[in-house]
């Protein structure tokens, strides 16, 4: 399985990113809309894996996931974070909480919202963030669209807490210290441990 050098925990949000978000948190609604175009693949991901489905299987619930992010752009003086990937755990853990509370209530109130930008073609986040491929050719992009199902069905597949800490890891690119708060493990060992078994399994389903 292919693999890349990964991030360091303290890597910063990239200046691109950085620079939408200052300009976003001061109002700019053509940063916002940029900044969730930039996002919105990474997200749907993060909240498919969580909530243990595929990425497709959002669809029926794709107004509300839209919504939901717009809501949390109009509040991002509330986010903190240091680098892409918090952003993104950031805004997934919102729009996770509020498809739970939907799928609890079975109903939803739908507002017009003007802006929802509805998903025209299939990404390659997955491959991306996980194998760490390289899709910025035309043959690139080919090889990992169709790599990038087999990786979701092995992602799937995987026991629930292994499949969160690559989650975790890879796509919102948090240290291991921060993976082991948010588990609930008392040493970053665990979090390396559980990630490398993660990984092995994920091998051995490839």
């Amino acid at each position: 399985m292919a693999s890349r050098s990964t991030r360091s925990s303290s890597a910063r949000v990239s200046v691109a990113t950085g620079v939408l978000l200052l300009q976003a948190q001061k109002g700019s609604h053509s940063a916002t809309n940029e900044l969730f175009l930039r996002l919105l693949p990474r997200v749907r991901r993060i909240v498919a894996l969580r909530m243990g489905c595929r990425e497709s299987e959002l669809s029926d619930r794709e107004d509300l996931v839209q919504e939901t992010l717009i809501d949390a752009f109009r509040n991002l003086g509330g986010f903190k974070g240091r680098h892409d990937g918090a952003m993104c755990h950031w805004l997934a853990t919102i729009v996770q909480n509020n498809l739970r509370d939907h799928r609890r209530r079975h109903t939803a109130a739908k507002r017009d919202v003007g802006r929802i930008v509805r998903r025209s073609e299939r990404s390659t986040v997955l491959t991306d963030s996980v194998l760490g491929h390289d899709s910025a050719t035309p043959s690139r992009i080919a090889q990992a669209t169709e790599l990038e199902e087999r990786v979701e069905t092995a992602l799937l597949a995987l026991e629930g807490r292994q499949r969160r800490v690559i989650e975790l890891r890879k796509l919102c690119e948090l240290s291991f210290e921060e993976i082991a708060q948010e588990l609930g493990f008392s040493s970053t060992s665990s979090a390396r441990s559980l990630y490398s078994r993660a990984m092995n399994e994920l091998a051995m389903r490839l």
